[in-house]
């Protein structure tokens, strides 16, 4: 990955849209779109030089860019062999092929962006889920080195209390910390990086998202309420019974998180082998459900109310109520829709916890860094405890001390010898 070069690539998603985007980045950003050199950041006008036809440039300089480069973005139709015809002409014009995640590599050596922001750009592109989408938003913000900031300081503030007792014993204001008062310290550091340890991995699906599935008589009108709820159609909903032969799934969101919505076919007696893996379908995905939506149209008795269900009175067009215990909605007026979604977040999110949605956003690497450092804090702490008053293994607590804060700061940025020895000498009077 050559880094002085100008790359290119179009920047906008594959396929037609109204407009397309194709972002330059580097030193030829500007010459080779046939734009003054002079050019403040903006949004300009210009004539593309290879074809005479007309493009809005959008413009940054360096250092205060994405990329910390000369970095140009042109606005232009959205075909695709336009787009990738303007990224051709910018290479035979002196710009290279961006490779995967340049531009994001090239924010990062120019200390635009820490690698964990990086990292949070490439999940939030390959993010699947809302879940996943807000991890990579955590992660991006820095939340993995924010949550051991305070573990590495006061790694750092021991770590500099015991080379105190080894290196400065001289000075009468320096006083060297016992084993069994370090053990004490170490303890609850340990505790938090165990806690933070548990954490899921960032876009990893520690949990599968949970099942709210749609059963009830053919012609229930469960494929309308399924369609409602989701805001668009995606199956087909018929006055005739039958429509519906497989259980679709569809996520969703409910009160913040997400589930997934499932139209099951119809409950009723199999009169052929079609039929009964019809109704092996529904019982599998009712043996899935964390809730099962009963729907009952009018003239259904209404079952009783069992475990893990919900009973939704559908095609309750005429906006009338339901007893106690059930909901009444209507997918063509829209009524009981707000109700049914509420009741459903409510009882899903009770006993069922999102992927990855609390916490800080953790990398594989992280968990690997903060497991090292566990294992040689605990090792000083170990060592250190049978001291008390004194710390007899000085030298190699210090080792272990100094090992577990190079693992945090491979999350959150490394301490010094010299901060070290600094964070001793803060400690003295003013004169001293």
């Amino acid at each position: 990955m050559e880094a002085s070069a100008t790359i290119v690539a179009v920047a906008s998603p594959p396929g037609h849209a109204l407009r397309g985007i194709v972002r330059l980045s580097g030193p030829k950003s500007l010459a080779i779109c046939g734009l003054a050199l002079d050019l403040n950041a903006g949004v300009v006008r210009c004539a593309l030089p290879w074809s005479g036809s007309c493009a809005l440039a959008v413009i940054s300089r360096g250092p205060r860019s994405f990329t910390g480069e000369d970095c140009v973005e042109l606005l232009l139709p959205g075909h695709p062999a336009l787009l990738d015809d303007t990224v051709r002409a910018c290479i035979e014009r002196g710009a290279r092929a961006a490779e995967p995640g340049e531009f994001a590599a090239r924010s990062w050596l120019h200390g635009k962006r820490s690698i964990d922001e990086a990292e949070g750009i490439a999940l939030a592109i390959s993010a699947t889920s809302d879940a996943q989408l807000r991890a990579a938003q955590r992660l991006q913000r820095g939340e993995a080195a924010q949550a051991v900031h305070a573990a590495r300081d006061g790694v750092a503030t021991l770590l500099a209390l015991v080379e105190a007792g080894i290196d400065f014993t001289d000075q009468e204001d320096v006083v060297a910390i016992g084993g069994r008062a370090l053990a004490d310290r170490l303890e609850p550091i340990v505790a938090n990086l165990r806690m933070l340890h548990a954490t899921p991995v960032a876009g990893a699906i520690d949990r599968p998202l949970p099942w709210v599935v749609l059963v009830g008589p053919p012609n229930a009108g469960k494929s309308s309420l399924f369609n409602a709820l989701l805001g668009h159609e995606r199956t087909v909903a018929s006055p005739h019974a039958g429509t519906t032969r497989d259980a679709v799934p569809e996520p969703m969101s409910m009160g913040g998180q997400e589930a997934m919505l499932v139209d099951a076919p119809g409950i009723e007696s199999p009169r052929s082998a079609l039929d009964a893996a019809m109704q092996e379908q529904v019982r599998q995905a009712m043996e899935r459900a964390s809730l099962i939506v009963r729907c009952v149209p009018p003239g259904v008795d209404r079952p009783a109310v069992a475990p893990r269900e919900l009973i939704v009175l559908t095609k309750m067009d005429d906006g009338s109520g339901a007893p106690d215990g059930a909901i009444a909605t209507s997918a063509h007026q829209g009524h009981g829709l707000d109700a049914l979604r509420s009741e459903v977040a409510t009882r899903i999110w009770s006993a069922h916890t999102s992927e990855s949605a609390e916490g800080a956003a953790l990398l594989p690497r992280h968990r690997a860094a903060i497991e090292a450092a566990i294992t040689e804090l605990h090792s000083a702490a170990t060592l250190a405890r049978p001291g008390h008053a004194g710390l007899a293994d000085a030298e190699l607590v210090a080792a272990h001390l100094r090992s577990g804060l190079d693992a945090l700061g491979s999350i959150s940025g490394s301490v010094t010898p010299d901060e070290v020895i600094g964070l001793v000498f803060a400690k003295f009077c003013v004169g001293k």
